[in-house]
């Protein structure tokens, strides 16, 4: 064989066929520099890998991507009935999105089921602050308030008086 015609990368297996194999319009792609940017070869990766296993590498989403990806992953925990992860998991997206309301109002929905109320009316009350328009949060709130046994508190908040 020659080694001219032959590119091998032992590590990974793959071998390129050789370009006289090729036809010469397929073999002139190949060889011809069409202007992408390639790999950067100074990368240190074994240094990337000991940094990112410390968590001191840069997130490859924007917190706003990720906050939506954890509060899809609570809520299909919370679906499952796997409650205090799906919490866990909306902390973590109220940390990197502190003003939405849903992820309160979800979070409130799941202290309840966990019959931890006093947390819940907290988590609905800041849900209706963030939102005071949203229906769906000032019912989380009355259901919240039932929730300790506090009827008068529902009837003043729902402005039924």
């Amino acid at each position: 064989f020659e080694a001219q015609s032959y590119l091998c990368m032992t590590s990974f297996g793959w071998k390129r066929k050789r370009l006289r194999d090729l036809g010469s319009a397929s073999a002139t792609a190949f060889t011809e520099d069409d202007g992408e940017e390639t790999l950067q070869e100074d990368v240190d990766w074994l240094a990337a890998c000991k940094k990112a296993r410390r968590g001191e590498l840069m997130l490859l989403e924007d917190s706003g991507a990720r906050s939506k990806r954890l509060q899809q992953e609570g809520a299909i925990l919370a679906e499952s009935e796997r409650y205090w992860e799906a919490v866990k998991y909306w902390n973590e997206a109220l940390e990197l999105t502190p003003d939405c309301a849903a992820l309160y109002e979800m979070k409130a929905q799941v202290l309840m089921e966990l019959s931890e109320c006093f947390l819940a009316v907290q988590c609905a009350e800041k849900a209706t602050q963030l939102e005071p328009t949203w229906v769906l949060g000032w019912q989380t709130l009355g259901r919240a308030q039932l929730g300790i046994g506090d009827v008068h508190m529902v009837r003043g908040d729902a402005a039924w008086t």
